[in-house]
């Protein structure tokens, strides 16, 4: 059995196709991890949401803003310039495939291969057990009656640049936030929601997986899309970042983990 990560899709179906067929995986025996932003801005959002869907148990996806920012279009959200979702949402399969979605996880973690998996970040002051107890309770909502509801809120949050006190609507934005959207943090969990690119505006604040002392960094590694900007991070021990920008012209990203060093494949579109 080999474990396959895959950076961010959105909606790049041919060169996943392609990276799996080079690998020549197969989903009887082979697992892929898929961390997040699965759709949108690429041509074939619709297309991926089905294949990956159709792979059952052997592919595990994280969510990514992309990701939940489809699930507020379909609940009436306002769509951007450069959304590609509109295929989906004529689809008739539209709430099979939103269902699916919604199911999906914002963490996971392999105790024995020792690699956890989110979108984007995590909080420099939280351990791995506090983010996944915080991740339930925002998973929790999105399987429940009320995810849309919640949705509507998430896609008119001004985020909170730090933890907001309590553990209600504003705490669970927040966490979803930070899993989804990080880049930019101070070593006391004080977020940078702006900046994309570039470098960062204060002295200090450095990329979420730079700070010394993280509450999290004990006995697994992290692999994480989000930040096309940055490009692959593969020079870290506890992090490996895969977002190389495919549908910013760059190329889909693809490590296999259950080997002693990651091994890392790249097809252009």
């Amino acid at each position: 059995m080999a474990v396959y990560a895959v950076g961010d899709i959105q909606g790049c179906y041919k060169p996943l196709k392609r990276l799996l067929d080079k690998v020549k995986f197969n989903p009887k025996k082979d697992v892929l991890w898929c961390a997040g932003d699965l759709v949108n801005r690429g041509p074939d959002s619709l297309k991926t949401l089905r294949f990956l869907k159709k792979l059952g148990d052997s592919c595990v996806c994280v969510l990514g803003n992309h990701d939940l920012h489809l699930l507020e279009r379909s609940c009436g959200g306002r769509d951007y310039k450069r959304d590609t979702f509109d295929e989906i949402l004529a689809a008739k399969d539209k709430d099979e495939l939103l269902d699916w979605l919604r199911h999906r996880p914002l963490i996971h973690s392999d105790k024995k291969l020792g690699w956890c998996m989110l979108h984007a970040g995590l909080h420099p002051q939280w351990t791995l057990k506090e983010t996944k107890k915080r991740a339930k309770a925002v998973e929790a909502v999105l399987r429940g009656d009320d995810w849309q509801a919640f949705c509507m809120h998430l896609h008119h949050a001004e985020f909170s640049e730090r933890e907001p006190k309590g553990s209600g609507l504003s705490s669970l934005i927040f966490t979803t936030a930070v899993l989804t959207r990080t880049r930019y943090c101070t070593a006391d969990g004080s977020f940078n929601w702006h900046i994309r690119t570039g470098e960062a505006e204060k002295e200090c604040e450095k990329a979420w997986f730079s700070h010394e002392n993280l509450a999290w960094r004990k006995k697994y590694r992290v692999v994480y899309g989000h930040w096309a900007a940055k490009g692959l991070v593969l020079d870290q021990p506890h992090v490996l970042g895969l977002d190389s920008g495919c549908v910013w012209g760059g190329g889909l990203s693809l490590a296999r983990l259950d080997a002693d060093e990651p091994v890392i494949m790249t097809v252009k579109d």
